[in-house]
């Protein structure tokens, strides 16, 4: 029997009871527009293929935690033997509710009652697109992730405001490790042949005392809980101010901290980042390429949506009647 969870976040921001609660705390704090965009929160209506795409492609799932802030989909199958449907009240503490931020409920997700240690963390657009075997997120304990290191020098004050999360983020891990020390003891996972080219960029940062940041992609990511169990108590205050931003701010911790520390602690197995899958930020000009990957054999992609998706519908009912023809049956999630 597996033991690695998937967890999925979702929120129906059709729902006028949230709608409501939307409209009540958009104007406090110091969030800027982005944070409350109707992008961050529209439902694309593909939402019940992730269900079929993980019975089809990974049948092995020992839990699925779909996490909602009390919501549940009109036709989810809330009786089915692999489905957990946890509540925000459930696992946040209250005085971090009612939340509009993503940041807070995945700084907290530990807390998550029979949650395995070992997790894939996926947003409703991250989609399992092939089908893939447990050891394509974890093996001999460790997550399978790519370990390349990013210089971030930043090129004006406006990028600064925008990136001050990321560097929060690889600032609180340099306060914790010592990078020259750390990379002797895994030098093996910080230069595997594995990166192919990203393994030049490792190679030329040697030098340098601290962390930058690292390459990543947008995709369903393995965790062990025992990461974030561990930088929470490391760094609770830091955590906890985090945690209480009701949208996103500028200069908050966010999940990306607790893959770094992953990574930076050589708690992972090396893998080539081209084989994880792709990423799309929507719109009328790729929608044909990212509806390729639900047959092509990539083993994962990201469909996001932005404020720079005009043509929302359009792409959408595209994007749907992609899923329809791949995935027309109903998943035993399904009612």
């Amino acid at each position: 029997m597996s033991d690695i969870d998937f967890v999925v976040l979702w929120v129906d921001s059709t729902d006028v009871a949230w709608q409501e609660k939307f409209t009540e705390f958009k104007g406090k704090g110091s969030h800027g527009e982005r944070a409350v965009h109707p992008a961050r929160f529209r439902d694309m209506g593909i939402f019940k293929y992730w269900f079929r795409c993980v019975e089809k492609y990974a049948p092995w799932v020992r839990k699925v935690h779909l996490v909602t802030c009390g919501q549940i989909p009109s036709w989810i199958n809330v009786e089915h033997e692999k489905l957990n449907v946890v509540f925000h009240d459930e696992f946040i503490p209250s005085e971090y509710l009612p939340t509009f931020n993503s940041n807070t409920i995945e700084l907290n997700l530990h807390r998550i009652k029979d949650l395995s240690n070992k997790f894939v963390l996926f947003n409703d657009d991250t989609f399992i697109t092939s089908p893939l075997r447990e050891d394509f997120y974890f093996d001999n304990g460790y997550p399978n992730d790519f370990l390349i290191i990013k210089k971030q020098s930043p090129k004006n004050k406006d990028e600064i405001i925008m990136r001050s999360s990321e560097f929060l983020n690889v600032s609180v891990l340099n306060t914790h490790i010592n990078k020259k020390t750390i990379i002797k003891e895994n030098r093996r996972k910080y230069y595997s042949l594995r990166y192919k080219k990203g393994l030049l960029k490792n190679f030329m940062n040697r030098r340098a005392s601290y962390f930058e940041g690292f390459y990543g992609k947008h995709l369903p990511q393995p965790f062990l809980k025992s990461t974030f169990t561990e930088i929470w108590q490391a760094e609770e205050e830091l955590l906890k101010k985090s945690s209480s931003k009701r949208f996103r701010e500028p200069l908050c911790l966010t999940q990306y901290l607790f893959r770094y520390w992953q990574l930076a602690h050589g708690n992972f197995n090396p893998k080539n980042p081209e084989g994880r899958g792709v990423y799309f930020n929507l719109s009328s000009s790729n929608i044909n390429e990212a509806i390729k990957t639900l047959s092509n054999g990539t083993a994962q992609a990201c469909f996001n949506d932005t404020e720079k998706l005009h043509d929302f519908e359009k792409v959408t009912t595209t994007l749907r009647n992609a899923f329809e023809m791949r995935l027309g049956h109903k998943s035993s999630f399904e009612i």
